[in-house]
């Protein structure tokens, strides 16, 4: 991305990301100075496996049981895990889109991200974002859970942060509207 950034000469541009890719962009942030003006995180997570004081949401038997499980069956894990992951139960279709987007994906390459992702500690990254931030939390997701966010939000100095009333993992699918909202508001 950063590469791409600087072919077409990219300069105070706004980076959305979501999930793992908030710490893409915190990344990119910090290898191309001046390419990000604002930096928005959309249910972010620096460390998913609990550690010491640090509340990741995962022990790393849970962790390990869950890429063990898309090792071993990935459509499987797919049809299982997605509807958890996008929440809003009420709105089935939902999860059903996530799961089908999932099942596209080739097992081999999600095997490899999903271990890299679960298993990566980006939490030392976040202080060196030095551009303003905004972190958007749902009210409630499994993936990354509100004390999650709030240690996003107050290891980013100055970044601001918003609890959306929407739930689950995928606000982008669940309430567009919301995020877009806050999103202009911020930018």
């Amino acid at each position: 991305m950063v590469k791409i950034g600087r072919e077409i000469g990219l300069t105070n541009a706004v980076f959305v990301g979501h999930s793992v890719s908030c710490m893409i962009g915190v990344l990119a942030v910090q290898r191309a100075p001046g390419m990000f003006g604002r930096l928005v995180m959309i249910g972010p997570s620096a460390r998913y496996i609990d550690d010491a004081d640090y509340v990741g949401g995962f022990s790393e038997a849970q962790i390990d049981e869950l890429l063990q499980f898309l090792e071993s069956n990935h459509m499987g894990w797919s049809a299982q895990m997605a509807p958890v992951i996008m929440g809003n139960p009420d709105r089935p279709e939902l999860g059903e889109e996530l799961t089908n987007s999932f099942c596209r994906t080739d097992p081999e390459i999600a095997k490899a991200f999903a271990r890299v992702t679960f298993k990566s500690d980006n939490r030392a990254d976040l202080a060196k974002v030095d551009i303003p931030t905004l972190v958007l939390q749902c009210s409630e997701d499994i993936i990354a859970s509100k004390p999650v966010g709030e240690f996003v939000h107050h290891s980013i100095p100055g970044s601001e942060m918003v609890i959306l009333e929407t739930t689950g993992h995928c606000p982008n699918l669940s309430a567009p509207d919301e995020v877009i909202s806050v999103m202009r508001a911020f930018v």
